[in-house]
């Protein structure tokens, strides 16, 4: 194939590519997660009880175009052409057409092409990848401030996930393959990332440590387990494509060779040095499958590397691939959400994600001080498909404690709150021991049912006794070998911060 053959098919891709995210990102309503972090963007803050907050600022600046879901999801979807432009520039001055192949292959892997949703991934997956890229750069030209650059990059991937230290890693893996004296350079890469880190480290001294104790708690305990791995190469061979990954495996031998050659073993080790690691703890943790995205981009410039034949060989099934997963998601979305009436709780659930807006309408009918849900997800939602803000009522779960933050319970007490169950019916017992009185409801949306609670003169300081201390005990523990800062949920509700084995306060 020769170059103006790859550059129309690329044009092909992307005239198939743009209109196809623009229309997902508009039609599917927004996630309990998207939504979740719109609340982030609406309440602009430093640091978040999650992850770091750099999502958040980005949507909080798309929001200011417009509050429509394509903009909230505008980060996702230009970072996808981000990746397409990084892998293109880095192989095209070795050979374009390579460079074409590559980047038509990645704008038409499905969960690149499909992929709107916008996530902590989403700023993860683009700092990572402009830090790699601007590194390349700063190792052709030799020029410090690049290096600085790589790494300032590096840290506003920090800032969304912390899944960055990964591919310092590989940076470290890399530069100490080429001799100690090139460690130097990583020290300029440290220089601009560090800054960052340490406000990351410096907002969580002073806000309970929720980052560091939310990620924590996340890897469960140590279990062995031979599926886990397998499971892990099933997802990343899917991510890729079968084809793509039995060529990188087929040509194995070849690759150290051809990669070193272009100049390009930087991505190879921002690619297999994190997957190595992950690959080596699903023996004994459960790895999200998601994890691995942010590290998967740079085996395209790897994949460039293959022989020209291979190359078009992915390039036609990568076509078909993209196909039928466009497809199938289309299918998906054009079935009636009543096929799934006989299962009545699914119904529920899918009427709720699915049609926000109506369920959002149903409830204007009632008046409140407050309104709120028993989750994270949904309250966020019932936010932004409303003209209310919902706040979480109950010890809730440990994701999406934004809202402990957000919402001042010594504010509402004495106030009328609704509460809107995720069943038909309304547990009492939950209920009736913080309110002088409640009265049930029923909303009715699409031939399904959901219970809604107007519970009268909030009772705080039985609220208090019960609910916020369990969520202190669970949520706002922290560990002792990190030294007690400020914590906003001690010092709002007046619980006593830990103490040390002496009993004195740390």
């Amino acid at each position: 194939m020769n170059y103006t053959q790859a550059r129309d098919f690329f044009y092909f891709a992307l005239v198939l590519s743009v209109p196809l995210k623009l229309i997902l990102a508009g039609v599917l309503p927004l996630t309990g997660d998207e939504a979740y972090f719109v609340v982030w963007a609406q309440h602009l803050a430093p640091g978040y009880y999650d992850h770091p907050p750099l999502i958040g600022w980005l949507i909080h600046l798309c929001m200011q175009l417009s509050q429509h879901e394509i903009f909230i999801r505008l980060p996702s979807i230009l970072a996808g052409y981000v990746l397409v432009w990084g892998v293109y520039s880095m192989v095209s001055p070795h050979d374009r057409t390579r460079a074409v192949l590559a980047a038509s292959v990645l704008l038409l892997t499905p969960v690149f092409l499909l992929g709107v949703l916008v996530t902590t991934d989403t700023a993860l997956i683009l700092g990572m990848f402009l830090s790699a890229v601007t590194l390349h750069r700063a190792e052709i030209r030799n020029s410090p401030p690049l290096y600085l650059i790589s790494g300032l990059f590096l840290g506003m991937a920090f800032l969304s996930k912390y899944f960055a230290v990964l591919l310092l890693s590989a940076y470290l893996v890399y530069f100490a393959a080429r001799g100690i004296k090139r460690i130097a350079r990583l020290g300029l890469v440290l220089a601009g990332f560090l800054p960052l880190a340490a406000f990351n480290l410096y907002w969580n001294y002073n806000h309970c440590w929720v980052n560091i104790t939310f990620n924590l708690g996340r890897g469960g305990d140590a279990q062995f387990s031979i599926l886990q791995p397998l499971l892990l190469l099933g997802i990343l061979v899917w991510v890729l494509s079968p084809v793509l990954a039995v060529q990188l495996f087929r040509y194995r031998r070849q690759l150290p060779g051809s990669i070193h050659k272009s100049g390009h073993s930087l991505f190879a080790c921002c690619a297999f040095v994190p997957l190595g690691v992950f690959f080596a703890a699903s023996f004994f943790y459960s790895v999200g499958a998601h994890w691995i995205l942010g590290f998967v981009p740079f085996l395209y410039v790897v994949y460039a590397a293959l022989p020209g034949k291979s190359m078009t060989l992915g390039r036609r099934f990568m076509l078909g691939y993209a196909l039928v997963h466009s497809l199938a998601v289309i299918t998906a979305l054009l079935l009636p959400l009543e096929i799934l009436k006989d299962r009545p709780g699914l119904y529920r659930d899918a009427v709720f994600y699915m049609r926000p807006a109506e369920i959002a309408a149903e409830l204007e009918a009632y008046q409140a001080d407050y309104y709120t849900t028993p989750s994270y997800s949904r309250s966020a939602v019932l936010s932004y498909y409303s003209n209310e803000y919902f706040g979480v009522l109950g010890t809730g779960s440990r994701y999406g404690r934004e809202d402990d933050r957000i919402t001042d319970f010594r504010e509402l007490d004495g106030r009328d709150i609704l509460f809107l169950s995720r069943d038909d019916k309304i547990r009492m017992n939950r209920l009736t021991p913080y309110f002088s009185s409640v009265d049930t409801h029923m909303i009715r949306v699409r031939q399904t049912s959901f219970a809604v609670a107007l519970g009268r003169g909030f009772d705080y300081a039985a609220y208090r006794t019960e609910v916020l201390a369990e969520i202190k005990h669970r949520y706002y523990s922290i560990p002792d070998f990190l030294p007690l800062g400020h914590c906003f949920f001690y010092k709002r509700y007046t619980f006593q911060p830990p103490c040390d084995i002496e009993g004195q306060i740390r």
